[in-house]
């Protein structure tokens, strides 16, 4: 797996995870 294709798949996972902690905090607000 090259280091190009890790940063983004990071980079993803860590925008997808910040959508749902921000659609949490929405509900429970």
């Amino acid at each position: 797996m090259s280091t190009d294709l890790k940063l983004s798949l990071c980079t993803t996972v860590i925008a997808l995870a910040l959508i749902v902690a921000a659609g949490f905090t929405a509900v429970l607000h």
